[in-house]
């Protein structure tokens, strides 16, 4: 049964599927497709790997491991909405056959255990009710010796870009995504609050140690755009 933060996620989502890809991008400045690149550049599959897109949204990063790594791509997401556009993208580039879609929870994913050779996430963490559990299940699928990437917004350390960020966050935002549509509206006041909520209560230092204690090793993070984007990786030893 979803609980109250899938049900909000999913209320997000179907809000603003239909234009996405181009207004995600231009609210993240423009950073968003090079987040997704790097974040794809750690998962370091291959040719024969099945990996799981977690939280695939509209197939980006699912598109972007096939096309790197040739692999076989299991998107996964609660949003029936960013699910049809994502297939409708799918289509468009010619990579359905590369890529399943699959609606499902990051808390209940239906897979075996240890059966993936790798997991991408994106964004998860905030639209769950126990990240912790949610960070354990997803270990749980991943073979012994994959790797796990994910990518989270972020909180700048520098001053000046901490106050920049702020005034983006709470007012330049929320202004913008009113400006748009109802569901961008919705989504421009939820993202600031949101971020530093997690931020605060799961910092690095903190994930860092939730990814080690679940079996992952040689755990790395980058900080991307002055903080805004942090990608976080690691093996599952064994």
């Amino acid at each position: 049964m979803p609980d109250n933060a899938n049900k909000q996620a999913r209320r997000l989502f179907d809000g603003i599927a239909s234009h996405y890809d181009l207004l995600a991008e231009l609210f993240c400045l423009f950073q968003y497709h090079a987040w997704r690149r790097y974040l794809i550049s750690r998962l370091n599959a291959g040719a024969g790997d099945t990996i799981l897109d977690l939280c695939t949204g509209t197939a980006g990063v699912a598109l972007g491991v096939a096309r790197t790594y040739h692999s076989q791509v299991v998107g996964v997401d609660l949003s029936a909405a960013m699910l049809k556009r994502a297939q409708t993208k799918l289509s468009g580039n010619g990579a359905a056959d590369r890529v399943n879609l699959v609606m499902g929870r990051a808390e209940n994913l239906p897979f075996n255990d240890a059966c993936l050779d790798g997991v991408c996430v994106t964004f998860l963490l905030r639209y769950v009710a126990d990240p912790e559990a949610t960070l354990r299940e997803i270990v749980r699928v991943l073979k012994p010796g994959g790797r796990l990437t994910y990518l989270e917004f972020g909180v700048p350390e520098n001053r000046i870009a901490r106050i920049l960020w702020y005034a983006y966050t709470r007012g330049v935002l929320p202004l913008a995504g009113a400006l748009v549509s109802p569901g961008w509206r919705k989504v421009g006041s939820f993202l600031g609050p949101s971020i530093s909520r997690i931020y605060k209560s799961y910092p690095e230092t903190d994930l860092r140690d939730i990814w080690v204690t679940l079996g992952m090793q040689d755990v790395r993070v980058k900080h991307l755009s002055l903080g805004g984007g942090v990608v976080m990786w690691g093996t599952k030893s064994g």
